[in-house]
């Protein structure tokens, strides 16, 4: 991966060297011009020495301050890396002092040099899998195509999408990022990607399934309630967005009952219910609860959460039963809907799920 050197970067290099070897360093590009220095006077002023240097390769030592040329007496070494030269450090000073420094510069480049290669492979690598991840689950036909062709071996598998999300402010969102990262890396799983503010998509494999959800247990141990996960449908490559679909249906879910982890295929009518446009729930829930109170409404949930248990409604609420029994008669009154009939309990049900609600 060519290297290229940005002012920033160049600004970077300059002021650590100063701080080691004490004296003026300037960076200079391949068309000698002074990119970053420590006398910020010469930056962007035309470095004859270090052009020379830069289209040679080879040191090039100034005796005297030459202000004609824009060069001030010292030592200016090419930084070479892959037989290419990146650009040309120079020291300013006696030669015959400052000499003894070039060595030690040009290790420092190279060591922030390599650095920044590396960094700019993984983050070129992230971006890579990222837009893949992105394509796959926002149903970018093309790009999906193009990436089964390109790599069939993706393309032979089914996935399950697994969607996790942080609180806002959550302290430790890098550390669990770094930790999913290195986790999908050791199983195999080529298919994620950081979300931005707050979300990291994993789109396993089936072959790695089983291992991946043994792990679950330890996230929700080290993350949990900061963090929770919705997990999708197993699809074809084809239709992992149906999956990721699913997964924030889950991942909503999860939100809504205070628990780490909900998986999709144990949502059966929430699934149903959750596809609803938000105005159509609102409008469902007015419609049958207009006339109920905020007493009326949390009444039904407990009743509805005991399986219609007279008794256990009671016991919770600390009211006696024929008061319990009186309340829901008024409830059938106003909304023309008895709660102790199966086919009208379903209706009321559905109206007074807190999530549905919102």
């Amino acid at each position: 991966m060519k290297v290229r050197i940005t002012d920033e970067l160049a600004q970077q290099i300059v002021d650590s060297a100063r701080a080691v070897v004490g004296w003026n360093i300037n960076f200079i590009d391949r068309h000698g011009r002074i990119m970053a220095s420590t006398d910020s006077g010469r930056i962007g002023t035309y470095h004859k020495a270090g052009h020379v240097a830069a289209r040679t390769g080879q040191v090039q030592t100034v005796q005297e301050d030459r202000l004609e040329d824009g060069v001030s007496r010292g030592v200016n070494y090419p930084i070479i890396m892959d037989h290419q030269v990146l650009g040309v450090i120079g020291i300013t000073g006696d030669p015959a002092v400052v000499g003894q420094y070039g060595f030690l510069l040009t290790k420092i480049c190279e060591v922030f040099l390599k650095e920044y290669r590396l960094s700019q492979e993984a983050f070129s690598e992230e971006a890579h899998r990222s837009r893949q991840v992105m394509a796959l689950i926002y149903r970018d036909e093309d790009t999906v195509q193009q990436l089964a062709e390109d790599q069939p071996e993706l393309a032979g598998s089914c996935y399950t999408a697994v969607v996790f999300r942080w609180h806002d402010g959550f302290r430790q969102a890098g550390a669990f990022r770094q930790k999913m990262a290195g986790f999908c890396q050791k199983l195999g799983v080529s298919l994620y990607t950081y979300v931005y503010p707050n979300t990291f998509v994993v789109l396993v494999p089936s072959r790695g399934y089983a291992e991946w959800d043994r792990k679950l247990p330890q996230w929700k141990e080290w993350f949990y309630p900061e963090i929770l996960a919705g997990i999708g449908t197993e699809e074809a490559f084809h239709s992992i967005h149906e999956s990721y679909r699913f997964a924030k249906m889950a991942l909503q879910a999860a939100g809504d009952r205070q628990v780490f982890c909900v998986h999709a295929d144990d949502m059966k009518l929430a699934f149903l219910l959750q596809s609803l446009d938000g105005a159509v729930r609102r409008r469902y829930c007015q419609d049958i609860c207009h006339l109920l109170t905020d007493s009326d409404i949390h009444l039904l949930q407990v009743y509805y959460q005991q399986d219609l248990s007279i008794q256990e409604t009671a016991r919770i609420l600390c009211i006696h039963k024929n008061t319990l029994q009186y309340r829901l008669k008024r409830i059938a009154v106003k909304t023309g809907l008895d709660p102790r009939v199966f086919c009208d309990a379903v209706p009321l049900y559905i109206a007074t799920l807190p999530w549905f609600r919102k």
